[in-house]
């Protein structure tokens, strides 16, 4: 076998190495990432952001919120406070709630 030949050889599974070893280090990378938001959603998943005590959900005008115990605190996902708003005839509180945060009248 010729000296050249070797070290093609050797270059070339060298390669073949270093490809795989990058391949399962960006696998690992990314369920590592996986991982992490997964255990991070899990610590606050229903967790209250102003305690940090346990949310529940409670029924309020056939709309589901998440209410502390503790804090009595009232949070809404996304599109909640709209559709509350919604299902609400607008005035007082609820009026002010949407020109504050809705200031395109809500049909």
């Amino acid at each position: 076998m010729s000296h050249n030949h070797q070290t093609s050889e050797e270059e070339y599974f060298y390669k073949l190495n270093r490809d795989l070893i990058n391949k399962q280090r960006e696998k690992l990378d990314s369920d590592r990432a996986s991982l992490q938001e997964e255990e991070m959603k899990k610590a606050h998943w229903m967790k209250c952001p102003k305690c940090g005590h346990d949310l529940r959900e409670i029924e309020l005008s056939g709309i589901k919120v998440d209410k502390c115990d503790s804090c009595e605190g009232m949070f809404f996902d996304a599109g909640e406070l709209e559709l509350l708003i919604k299902a609400q005839k607008p005035e007082g509180f609820f009026s002010h709630m949407q020109s504050t945060f809705f200031p395109k009248k809500i049909t």
